[in-house]
């Protein structure tokens, strides 16, 4: 009987002593998590990524844009059909009508569009395929240099040539940053270090690049000497301040002396304020970063009777000088301009004369045109399809719930509604008479909309 309750004291000696050191070990795991240690890593803040109220998926639902089967049909058709079944490609063509027309991936995977689908994993608590997707584009995307591809192709021999783009490399570090704090380790923590060092200066400014850009021949380039009738104080118009184009603009004759030059500078739709802040915040880049950047944008304003958005800076981000085309000369570049400005609303410094403008094309035209002409003053191209999600996030930091159910009945038009189709629910682009799916436009109206 003694020994019995000896046992029985020892037992529950162990017993307890058991319960405290899970209750401590617990206790540490949880500590390494909230600073950040666990795996060695560094606690990074940033600004938690945006999930609309149902008071806003209600509208996109309403206009055929379900999120949450949206986002399961693009897994299907553009990351295991499309893709290689990690990475998402850029675009899966649907198989058409005729025998011949089978469905086809574009066999190219593209930087941006993982950064977007790991932002999709992130939201939805998909550990395992976050971690799949980011292993695999640090083995298949980086370059020794630590800058990355952006682009891989199926096609090996392809392959052979890298070519690095800036924007590609932000959305991948904006992408590693929500990664991180989620279920980043020290290895991550380091790799977004030497992205952060790819990208950004001593002065925390973004490095420049070499854009082309367009301009006229110069025989057909008539300076304006005379600024006397600019008042002190005014802009005047960028036809003063620029110099304007001789002759009939629109002659096949003029559009044909268009050339291309290289110049480097910054996009500013690649000044990602909130990402640049968060950056700062944590130490990641020098203090004063975010002012400089906010600065370097609300510059670029052009003003004058235009209310747009530099294309890029002539130089380094804060050089004060701007390019306001890039693809067409005498023309804003619609869909980089809603980039920039939607930057500018997450910060809360969008201006409302440019969202005055943008609200009223949209509401008038029930689009976003890809160009916008200095000359006529006038919107043209065609639609501009990969801007849709960041219009509607725009108007959603602005606060406009008639612009965003504007701009998702026009989206909502581009929802496959075929019941036996396997890209149903799934937004798409006709071209050349086949229904065509960009992971871009799926992954990113998934964010948009969730």
């Amino acid at each position: 009987m003694q020994r019995r309750e000896i046992a029985g004291v020892g037992m529950g000696k162990i017993l307890t002593g058991v319960i405290i050191v899970a209750l401590a070990l617990g206790a540490t795991v949880f500590y390494l998590f909230y600073t950040g240690q666990f795996g060695g890593g560094k606690k990074i803040k940033i600004t938690p990524p945006v999930h609309l109220g149902y008071e806003w998926t209600s509208i996109t639902a309403s206009n055929n844009i379900v999120s949450d089967y949206l986002y399961s049909r693009s897994k299907k058709l553009i990351v295991e059909k499309g893709g290689d079944g990690v990475l998402a490609a850029t675009s899966y063509t649907i198989a058409g009508r005729l025998v011949s027309e089978e469905a086809v991936s574009s066999g190219i995977y593209g930087l941006s569009d993982q950064a977007l689908l790991l932002k999709c994993y992130v939201r939805s608590g998909d550990r395992n395929n976050a971690v799949a997707v980011k292993e695999n584009v640090i083995k298949r995307f980086q370059l020794p240099d630590g800058s990355y591809k952006a682009f891989v192709y199926l096609d090996e021999e392809k392959n052979k040539e890298a070519v690095v783009s800036t924007s590609a490399m932000i959305d991948w570090l904006d992408a590693m940053l929500q990664y991180y704090i989620t279920y980043g380790s020290e290895p991550d923590y380091k790799e977004i270090k030497i992205l952060i060092e790819v990208l950004f200066d001593d002065k925390g400014r973004l490095k420049t690049e070499k854009l082309s850009v367009a301009k006229y021949a110069d025989s057909l380039y008539v300076a304006l000497d005379d600024t006397s009738s600019i008042q002190a104080g005014q802009e005047g118009s960028l036809e003063q301040v620029y110099g304007t184009i001789s002759g009939d603009a629109d002659s096949m004759a003029v559009a044909g002396q268009e050339l291309r030059e290289d110049v480097e500078g910054v996009l500013l739709s690649n000044i990602n304020l909130r990402l640049i802040r968060d950056l700062e915040t944590n130490g990641l880049i020098a203090e004063g970063a975010y002012e400089k950047a906010l600065k370097a944008v609300k510059d670029g304003y052009a003003g004058a009777g235009f209310d747009f958005y530099a294309y890029a800076t002539s130089g380094a981000m804060d050089c004060g000088a701007y390019i306001y085309s890039g693809q067409s000369i005498g023309a804003i570049d619609i869909t980089q301009n809603v980039k920039t400005m939607r930057n500018l609303a997450e910060a809360g410094e969008l201006d409302n004369a440019s969202f005055a403008e943008f609200k009223s094309s949209v509401m008038n035209n029930g689009r976003i045109y890809t160009s916008y002409s200095m000359l006529t003053k006038s919107y043209s191209g065609v639609d501009a399809a990969s801007a849709y999600a960041d219009g509607m996030m725009m108007a959603y930091y602005m606060g406009d719930k008639d612009l965003f159910d504007r701009l998702s009945d026009t989206l909502g038009k581009r929802v496959a509604t075929k019941s036996t189709s396997p890209a149903l629910y799934m937004i798409f682009r006709e071209e050349d008479e086949r229904f065509v799916f960009y992971a871009r436009d799926n992954f990113s109206t998934r964010l948009a909309t969730s």
